[in-house]
């Protein structure tokens, strides 16, 4: 991607995140605020629930809360992106991915704030970090591929099927039980700790539980998992995605 290119990204990330905080009087503190006050919520809530408790627990928790709401934000707003920006599309000669990719940005910037309140948690809750928590960026580089891929087909799926926000809102509603957020994978019945092993999200919130809490390498498994997921969702999503592209004003 050249500079002019890279650039014009830019300027399109900006002003998605203007139109996300226009009305909000924290701005963007809230992004920073609102998983911290989150995390204490159900923190309280859930320690008063479970009789095995989990070591770190609101750093483990506040891990999968910020993973998988990256994820879902990120494909959530990306289901709209090219009839949002229809006009703007029929005037420019940018690339179509491009405001994909900006909406992915904007939630990846989200959640990059929402990680500033995470490393008081970590310090807090004495997580034992090591130089493999360093390796957590692959993790998220692997992640923002995986939800980049799945940007791609919900937001060419929405321009031919319009009922597509609705179910990938259900969807990705459903899943958030399945990632292992706020209980242990060992607590539910074996078929289910099946499904919840090879659900993806679960996977990149796993190594980076591994990694950044407990200072330990995940296991070969799941590292695999990790970049399979990551790379062939980003391959299949933007080859399916560049083949349908020149429908697009057609059906907007």
């Amino acid at each position: 991607m050249s500079r002019e290119y890279l650039n014009a990204l830019w300027e399109l990330t900006k002003r998605e995140l203007r139109r996300k905080y226009a009305r909000s009087y924290l701005g963007i503190l809230w992004s920073v605020f609102y998983p911290l006050a989150r995390m204490a919520l159900v923190v309280f809530l859930f320690t008063h629930i479970f009789s095995k408790p989990i070591d770190r627990y609101p750093a483990y928790y506040f891990t999968g809360y910020l993973l998988y709401e990256f994820f879902y934000v990120a494909v959530y707003t990306s289901v709209t992106t090219l009839r949002d920006n229809k006009n703007l599309i029929i005037k420019s000669k940018l690339p179509r991915e491009m405001f994909i990719l900006s909406r992915v940005n904007t939630a990846f910037i989200n959640f990059g704030l929402g990680c500033i309140p995470y490393v008081g948690v970590l310090l807090f809750y004495k997580a034992q970090p090591s130089l493999i928590s360093f390796l957590v960026v692959f993790d998220v580089f692997f992640l923002w591929l995986f939800v980049s891929g799945v940007a791609y087909l919900v937001s060419i799926l929405y321009v031919f099927v319009r009922d597509t926000k609705n179910i990938v809102q259900h969807l990705l509603s459903i899943l958030r039980f399945f990632v292992a957020m706020f209980y242990a994978k060992e607590w539910v019945a074996p078929g289910v700790q099946k499904f919840i092993e090879y659900n993806p999200p679960y996977v990149f919130i796993k190594v980076a539980r591994d990694m950044v809490i407990y200072g330990v390498m995940p296991e070969l498994a799941y590292l695999l998992k990790m970049i399979i997921y990551g790379i062939s969702f980003f391959v299949i999503g933007k080859f399916i995605f560049n083949k349908c592209k020149d429908n697009v004003l057609v059906r907007l």
